[in-house]
């Protein structure tokens, strides 16, 4: 789940949600305990400036201290994900979800000895909020990265604005297919109630079903801080820490792959494909799907996400995928729209190592419009083969 960004809108959702009342609980008991919020930035800068402009200068410090550890928290997620990145780690994502359960849980013990021995001390209460503050601060820049700046889950602020501006396009689209409706076929049409039947599958609803999933999972996380900590006090904090530490296991699980260029020339598993790509033309690239599990089961990947950063240069691109890479619709649908967005821009998408079981899917789902049977190899050896007659038939053209 965390290994690369999450290929689907079905994952994005899922893990937005997950990740929400996490924020949601441990901000109402750091709210019940300590009087603050820990990421409600807006309104701890507006706390900020007033008490710096009156007279309580302390106050000013603790809100602009929260505030830090909220930004140090977002930059140490940062400088976590970039490292994994330089360095090739397993899962990019492992280690920020797991500082954040760290934290969040060095702020159960913290807050364990402040009901029994530290009372409303000072010194405590800045310990609390700061590990608090800076676990969210992780939180969101975490979530935000994997779904390429589509979610938050700390703060509902751009969620509520988001579906707002949903919601109005959503009624404007209901409203232009009704009036047409009405005009072409009358009053007797029973097509609204088909239109809204058809509407569950519109972008809009889908996306005004996810913020409103998050919205209900930031206060389903408030209730249960509540709930937990009025019942078990010195445990309320093992319950997001132990979501936090399944989320982990099941990304090591079953992680999604990432996909790297590969050298035939070079690379271990070419095999026979070395002597072909010592002819490969200019403009033939090769990629592959890597996960740190050889013969493990993963995820496919955003297959749109890896488009967006392919060279100008390669005109036809060979993709090697796993036979243990696992296609469900929405992964199908992905590479279908990265197909035809790359043929919308003159370039070709080469599919190798497909499987049986991955052309049924692939193509049940559309990728047969797009690309034709010959662009789809059972190996790589193949895939080259068909990348040169591709580009030797564009240069005759």
């Amino acid at each position: 789940m965390l290994s690369a960004a999450a290929y689907s809108f079905r994952m994005q959702s899922r893990l937005a949600i997950s990740l929400s009342w996490i924020a949601g609980f441990a901000n109402v008991i750091v709210l019940g305990v300590c009087g603050v919020s820990i990421s409600h930035v807006t309104g701890n800068l507006t706390h900020l400036g007033q008490h710096v402009g009156g007279p309580n200068l302390v106050a000013g410090l603790f809100v602009g201290y929260l505030v830090a550890c909220f930004l140090i928290g977002a930059m140490t997620a940062g400088f976590m994900l970039e490292i994994a990145k330089q360095r090739g780690m397993r899962s990019k994502y492992v280690l920020p979800v797991a500082t954040e359960a760290a934290l969040l849980a060095l702020f159960g013990l913290i807050l364990e000895a402040h009901n029994h021995h530290f009372g409303n001390d000072r010194m405590i209460i800045w310990w609390m909020t700061g590990l608090a503050s800076i676990a969210m601060g992780i939180q969101n820049a975490t979530i935000t990265k994997i779904s390429g700046a589509v979610v938050r889950t700390t703060h509902l602020t751009g969620v509520a604005t988001d579906l707002g501006l949903e919601g109005s396009q959503l009624l404007l689209y209901w409203w232009d297919k009704l009036h047409w409706l009405n005009k072409v076929q009358g009053r007797r049409s029973r097509r609204p109630m088909r239109l809204l039947r058809v509407s569950t599958r519109h972008p809009t609803v889908l996306r005004i079903a996810l913020l409103a999933s998050i919205f209900g999972s930031f206060l389903f996380g408030v209730i249960a801080g509540v709930l937990m900590y009025h019942w078990l006090p010195d445990y309320a904090m093992a319950l997001p820490v132990s979501f936090l530490i399944w989320i982990i296991y099941v990304d090591w699980r079953k992680p999604i792959a990432d996909v790297r260029e590969l050298d035939p020339l070079h690379d271990e598993e070419a095999g026979h494909t070395r002597e072909l790509a010592s002819v490969l033309p200019e403009g033939v690239g090769v990629y592959r799907l890597t996960h740190h599990k050889r013969r493990g089961a993963h995820h496919a990947p955003d297959f749109q996400l890896w488009a967006d950063r392919l060279p100008r240069h390669w005109r036809v691109i060979i993709l090697a995928i796993s036979p243990m890479t696992a296609f469900d619709s929405d992964a199908a649908l992905n590479l279908t729209a990265t197909a035809r967005r790359l043929a919308a821009d003159g370039r070709k998408l080469i599919l190798s190592g497909v499987t049986a079981r991955q052309y049924k899917i692939l193509f049940g789902n559309g990728l047969g419009d797009v690309l034709g049977a010959e662009d789809v190899s059972p190996d790589l050896e193949f895939a080259v083969a068909r990348a040169i007659e591709a580009v030797r038939s564009e240069n005759k053209a």
